[in-house]
């Protein structure tokens, strides 16, 4: 495949997932809009540092270093303060179950700030590529694990 038709591709797809995220995020409004952009933000990073360590695009250690930095930002403290109890507003993705497990939820949340400042700090130090890489799957690892519990797919 050439590499004009292959950023056709890449534009259109881009496009189409910005769309879909507007399109899902449509009439949230107060911390429920708030959540959701910090969880795209989060997605967005974690999917960049993905396709890097799957050589779907080249590997930048700045780039990782910062998108540790970005999803460690929006963790913990900063991501149970968008959850304030009984914030299940449509179009929410939360689960009722995040206030009945408050404190699994919280200590998610703080395992993936600081499993995300560890992929940070090893990309920064110039960390060898196993170590990366087992940092990223224990932010990934966290990322589905709240999500499995704590997360209505719609």
């Amino acid at each position: 495949m050439n590499r004009s038709l292959v950023c056709v591709v890449f534009t259109m797809s881009a496009g189409l997932w910005s769309l879909a995220v507007a399109w899902a995020h449509s009439g949230a409004m107060g911390v429920v809009k708030e959540r959701m952009d910090a969880m795209t933000e989060i997605s967005r990073n974690v999917k960049t540092v993905g396709r890097m360590l799957k050589e779907e695009i080249p590997y930048d250690g700045e780039a990782v270093a910062k998108a540790g930095t970005v999803v460690a930002d929006h963790a913990g403290e900063a991501m149970t303060r968008l959850f304030p109890e009984g914030s299940l507003q449509s179009p929410t993705e939360a689960s009722p179950a995040i206030w009945k497990q408050w404190n699994d939820f919280s200590q998610l949340a703080e395992r993936l700030r600081v499993s995300a400042l560890k992929l940070g700090d090893g990309a920064r130090s110039g960390a060898d590529r196993k170590t990366i890489m087992s940092s990223f799957a224990e932010m990934a690892g966290t990322c589905k694990s709240c999500h499995e519990v704590f997360r209505v797919e719609k």
